[in-house]
């Protein structure tokens, strides 16, 4: 049996922030993804490891991509739709931070 699956990266590049990020269907209901915030600020100056990447795996069909910072005044940031694999960045600070999509 093929089982097809969509894939959602996202670069973790915010200065001491939690975030969440997570998948909606067509009917706006929740996927895959946060539920709570996490870390999310950039680690690259520490370590190498996947701490600075978000991968949210999930089933084929169309879909948004939401992205919230915890204790910001800026209103989630949705992007979509899609029917493909994504890739993402999360950058700034509390105050102003940006969701880009990027190249994989």
């Amino acid at each position: 049996m093929d089982v097809k699956a969509f894939t959602v990266i996202t670069a973790l590049e915010l200065d001491l922030c939690r975030c969440r990020i997570w998948i909606e269907d067509s009917n706006g209901n929740r996927i895959a993804g946060d539920k709570h915030y996490h870390d999310c600020s950039d680690h690259s100056s520490i370590s190498s490891d996947d701490d600075d990447y978000e991968t949210i795996n999930f089933p084929n069909q169309t879909y948004t991509v939401h992205a919230k910072v915890q204790a910001s005044f800026e209103k989630q940031k949705v992007r979509g739709p899609f029917n493909e694999d994504t890739c993402y960045g999360i950058y700034g600070n509390v105050d102003d931070w940006t969701f880009d999509q990027t190249s994989c």
